[in-house]
């Protein structure tokens, strides 16, 4: 897969844009290329595992679900920002709250019943992820959501969901994808423009049926495009080797979303004024 999607058509522009000014770039030793290339293997091969069930994004849409999903996203992040946390934290609390609605459709899902299960999601993805986890009480001092829960309820929310779960909790996700290629990655400009818009993908259900690796190669082709022509930064064929992707009408879906949300983020957006104002 030597050179993968980087003489197509469908690629030219970014490839040849970034190929020509960063062909001097050094980004790594062959070895670590092929350490990093085998630990995106071993996320990329269960995956598919560790994804809501099929057709969870039209469920969302079905049963008026799209906008209690991003308040609670919207909270997430919020809790993030407040107590310091990581954003892999924050991508974990999401995939479990997916998971588990998708797991249990046949229920008339209430805002409150979303939000009881937003607040055991980051518990549990505090406890999972983070080296001093807030405590129930902390997570609700983030004063967003409409209900406040005392601590028995979140607690058997939490047995509920670790049971739905099956306690599999360290799952692949877009960010987790991300932070393999950290030390390539770390204080850099790409680093800044692919956490800003995986954070506008956490929140925008239409990339559910697509899989994390795809959301975070995706990413990383958007965010190389809003860079300068020169820039000390991996070439996108660097990346399309790591991820060994061919799935050429796939990304494009995929970055047409991706494009979509950087669109959204402007003023007249009904998501983007929910976001006014906060930091992520």
């Amino acid at each position: 897969m030597e050179g993968l999607l980087c003489d197509e058509d469908w690629l030219s522009t970014s490839a040849d844009t970034h190929g020509k000014n960063l062909s001097l770039v050094c980004v790594g030793t062959k070895e670590d290329e092929d350490e990093e290339q085998a630990a995106v293997s071993v996320c990329m091969a269960k995956e598919m595992s560790y994804m809501p069930d099929p057709h969870y994004k039209e469920f969302l849409e079905t049963q008026d679900l799209v906008f209690v999903r991003l308040r609670c996203i919207q909270w997430l992040l919020k809790c993030r920002n407040r107590w310091n946390l990581s954003h892999g934290t924050v991508f974990l609390a999401a995939n479990y709250l997916d998971r588990f609605i998708s797991k249990n459709r046949t229920k008339e899902w209430k805002d409150w019943m979303v939000e009881l299960l937003s607040v055991a999601c980051l518990s549990v993805a505090c406890k999972f992820h983070e080296t001093y986890p807030p405590t129930l009480t902390q997570i609700q001092m983030e004063d967003y959501m409409d209900h406040v829960f005392d601590e028995s309820s979140i607690e058997r929310m939490e047995v509920t969901l670790l049971k739905a779960l099956d306690w599999h909790l360290c799952c692949p996700t877009p960010y987790s994808y991300i932070h393999l290629l950290g030390l390539n990655l770390e204080s850099s400009p790409l680093m800044a423009n692919i956490t800003e818009l995986l954070v506008g993908a956490v929140l925008d259900h239409r990339l559910m049926p697509f899989k994390p690796s795809l959301i975070a190669l995706s990413t990383i082709w958007c965010s190389l495009d809003l860079l300068p022509p020169i820039t000390s930064q991996p070439p996108l064929s660097y990346f399309m080797r790591l991820f060994n992707h061919p799935h050429k009408d796939e990304m494009m879906k995929c970055r047409a979303v991706l494009e979509a949300i950087q669109s959204s983020r402007c003023p007249q957006s009904p998501t983007s004024v929910l976001m006014k104002d906060q930091s992520y």
